[in-house]
């Protein structure tokens, strides 16, 4: 039956072979596993804004349901306009000071330790997330809830790569039904969350099967697991470098409307971690990418920490730079940066989350300072790629 440690262990080796693997220019093509591996922006850009060649496969992690990340062609574009215009609304900037209220509230009350912190980052998150659908968050069980689905995701994830026995398959497919229907007990106890599943489900346009509860659970955890993943990344890098963090608390504190140092030490977070560092994709019919003959149902690996890392468009790319020279000056090549990926299918949030990872950040600047008892890093993949738990952060208020 399940491993957690085996599996666990298997993840975060595909992370770190993508880490390894980047940064180089090799004559030969990159693989993992039995899968081609494009890092090249040109390609992954190519790759991503063909949707209808390279489709979405997400394999045995359908067992929780399905929702707009992980369906293809007009049911797809069905599914994005249940939730597109809320996401939308919610990042315009007349939300900017009540998302930075709602992440300063929870921080000011949060114990003053890195998980208080955690806690506290999955509070703000949930908060806006269900204000952007008009609903009150139960953050708690919420919370708590979506633990669980992250481990599933990860026991999902795993059986996606290596066979499942019939036991194990069977176990984890019966554990994300059960984790849905916890979910959906919890959302249908509220009337106004009820209310806002039946406008999911009239604006479903007849899909067969539909789900309202899969969509809204799906798109919950993909909003506040990457939020609550990058910001947890900039707390880890700035614990390394304390003049770094001084420099950019200097600058929030300072109340400027620009805050360049700031944006530019996100952006870098985020270019060397990125939330979702590859994607998978299964080719619909025999193409050629980068001198790579791909056949009609094979399935391909776009490495988001290549793209990020590639020495033809980055300046010493391996390097964590809190002063990029190309996001300080905005010359970056945008198909070189996505961490919020790219084309048709990109995320919908992207506004809102960005929005809230900036406000995130500044909050918890303005409220606390910290420092990394060593520099060692340290991966925990699950769709999302978290620092490990335990991380040799010291966290102290302001």
């Amino acid at each position: 039956m399940d491993n957690p440690a085996q599996i666990e262990g298997f993840l975060n080796n595909l992370a770190y072979a993508l880490f390894a693997q980047s940064g180089q220019i090799t004559p030969e093509p990159r693989e993992i596993g039995n899968l081609a591996v494009f890092d090249h922006p040109d390609a992954v850009d190519r790759i991503a804004k063909a949707p209808n060649l390279f489709r979405k496969n997400f394999s045995l992690i359908s067992a929780l349901g399905f929702s707009r990340f992980n369906t293809n062609d007009e049911e797809w574009a069905t599914r994005r306009s249940i939730t597109q215009d809320s996401y939308l609304a919610a990042a315009k900037p007349a939300q900017v000071q009540s998302v930075s209220d709602i992440f300063a509230s929870c921080f000011s009350v949060c114990e003053t330790s890195l998980a208080g912190i955690q806690e506290a980052l999955f509070a703000g998150a949930l908060t806006i997330f269900y204000q952007a659908f008009r609903l009150v968050a139960e953050p708690r069980p919420t919370a708590a809830l979506l633990d669980r689905t992250r481990e599933v995701l990860r026991r999902l994830q795993y059986y996606s790569w290596v066979t499942p026995t019939d036991a194990e398959r069977t176990s984890v497919i019966s554990d994300a039904r059960a984790v849905i229907a916890e979910f959906g007990a919890q959302l249908m106890a509220d009337p106004r969350s009820a209310t806002e599943m039946g406008r999911f489900s009239e604006k479903s346009g007849g899909i067969d099967s539909f789900s309202p509860i899969e969509e809204f659970v799906m798109n919950l955890f993909a909003g506040v697991e990457t939020t609550v993943t990058t910001v947890l990344w900039v707390i880890d890098r700035l614990g390394a470098n304390q003049k770094v963090q001084e420099r950019i608390h200097n600058e929030i504190a300072g109340a400027k409307a620009d805050t360049p140092f700031t944006d530019c030490f996100i952006n870098e977070t985020m270019r060397y971690f990125p939330p979702i560092p590859f994607l998978t994709r299964e080719v619909s019919a025999d193409t050629v990418i980068d001198g790579v003959a791909l056949r009609a149902g094979q399935l391909i690996m776009l490495s988001i920490v290549g793209a990020h890392q590639h020495p033809e468009f980055w300046e010493n790319p391996r390097t964590f730079d809190a002063s990029r020279k190309e996001f300080i000056d905005n010359s970056f090549d945008r198909r070189a940066f996505i961490p919020f990926l790219t084309g048709p299918r990109m995320c919908g949030g992207a506004r809102l989350g960005r929005l809230e990872v900036e406000q995130a950040v500044r909050a918890v600047v303005r409220q606390f300072a910290f420092a990394r008892t060593d520099d060692i890093i340290r991966f925990d993949y699950a769709l999302a790629l978290r620092p490990a738990s335990g991380m040799a952060v010291v966290v102290s208020r302001r």
